[in-house]
C-alpha cells in the first residue's frame, strides 16, 4: 500500500538511526528517504527528528508516531501476507527461437517452490517480460543479465548424413549442400560471415527453407531437407541430428543466460531461479553453473 511508504521509510529511519541507513535497508535512495519524512513533517506540523553529524535523534513527535505506527504498520503486513497468499503471481517469461527451454526447466521449477502460487505466461515480446531465456547479444536494454554458459556453432547434420563418415569437416564439404536459414539469429549471421570470408568453395551453397525457430530448425535437419548452422548443444536435443565443427574457420560462440527486467519483482524471481541471495551486477562465466 503506497500511501504507507512514507510511514514505512520513517521507521526505517527511527530504527537506524539515519537517512542513507533507511535507505539501504528500504531498497530506495535516500533523497526518497528525505523528501518523505518532509512531507510527514509537514503533515504533522512539526519535526519528527533533531538532524546532527552523529545521526538523527527522534523528536517528541517522532516518539508519538513511531509508537503509533507501528501496530498500523504491522496490521497492513499480516493482510498484505494473506492476501497475496491468495493472488496468483503471473511471471512472463520470454525465450529466444534460438535457445531451446530443456536447460532452464530446474530455474523455473525453483521459482515454483519458492512462489507456490506462481503462473508462469510465455511471450513473444521479451521487452514485457520478467525474464528471459537469450543470447547475451541479444538481451533488451536496461535489463539486467546472468551469464550461465558459453557455446560454440557448429553444423547440424541429419544423423545419416554421408558428410558423418569424414574425420573433419571443412568448408570445401559444405559446397553444394542445401542450408537451411535461421534469420532470428545474429550469430548465424555471423557464422555465414566467416563462412563467406573463407575460400571460394561455398560458391554453390544454396538456401533450402527457412526455420522460424530452433526446434523447427532441428525437425528440418532431420528430415533431410538440408544443413544448419547452430548451437553444439542442440545436438543432445535432437536424435534425429548430429552437430559437427568445420575444423579450418575460427569458432563462432555466444554466451546464454537468464535476463530480467529492473523490477522488484523481476529480480525476485531471477534471485529464486538462480537460488541465489542476490542478482545485483553480472557473474563472470568462471563462477556460473549451467542451470
Amino acid at each position: 500500500m503506497d500511501d504507507l511508504t512514507p510511514l514505512r521509510y520513517f521507521r526505517a529511519a527511527y530504527e537506524l538511526g539515519t537517512f542513507s541507513a533507511a535507505a539501504r535497508a528500504c531498497d530506495v535512495r535516500q533523497p526518497s528517504v528525505s523528501a518523505a519524512i518532509a512531507r510527514l513533517e509537514d503533515r504533522y506540523d512539526g519535526p519528527l527528528f533533531h538532524r546532527s553529524r552523529d545521526g538523527l535523534t527522534p523528536t517528541a513527535l517522532g516518539h508519538e508516531l513511531y509508537s503509533q505506527a507501528g501496530g498500523v504498520l504491522a496490521q497492513v503486513s499480516q493482510l498484505e501476507a494473506r492476501l497475496k497468499g491468495h493472488v496468483a503471481r503471473m511471471v512472463r517469461v520470454y525465450c529466444a527461437p534460438d535457445v531451446m527451454m530443456a536447460p532452464f526447466e530446474a530455474g523455473l521449477a525453483r521459482i515454483r517452490r519458492a512462489v507456490p502460487r506462481a503462473q508462469f505466461q510465455f511471450t513473444d515480446d521479451a521487452l514485457q517480460a520478467d525474464l528471459q531465456f537469450v543470447a547475451e547479444s541479444c538481451l533488451p536494454r536496461g535489463c539486467g543479465y546472468h551469464p550461465l554458459w558459453q557455446e560454440r556453432y557448429g553444423l547440424a547434420l541429419h544423423c545419416a548424413h554421408p558428410l558423418l563418415a569424414k574425420a573433419k569437416l571443412t568448408l570445401a564439404d559444405m559446397a553444394g549442400e542445401a542450408l537451411i536459414a535461421r534469420p532470428y539469429c545474429p550469430s548465424a549471421d555471423r557464422f555465414l560471415t566467416s563462412l563467406t570470408q573463407g575460400e571460394a568453395t561455398l560458391a554453390g551453397l544454396r538456401v533450402a527453407a527457412s526455420a522460424i525457430h530452433d526446434a523447427q530448425l532441428m525437425d528440418l535437419v532431420a528430415a533431410g531437407l538440408g544443413v544448419a548452422l547452430m548451437p553444439m548443444s542442440h545436438g543432445e536435443a535432437h536424435r534425429g541430428i548430429v552437430l559437427r565443427d568445420i575444423s579450418d574457420i575460427d569458432p563462432v560462440t555466444r554466451v546464454v543466460g537468464v535476463g530480467y527486467r529492473k523490477t522488484g519483482f523481476a529480480g525476485d524471481m531471477a534471485r529464486h531461479f538462480l537460488n541465489r541471495e542476490s542478482v545485483v551486477g553480472t557473474m563472470s562465466l568462471a563462477s556460473v553453473a549451467a542451470v
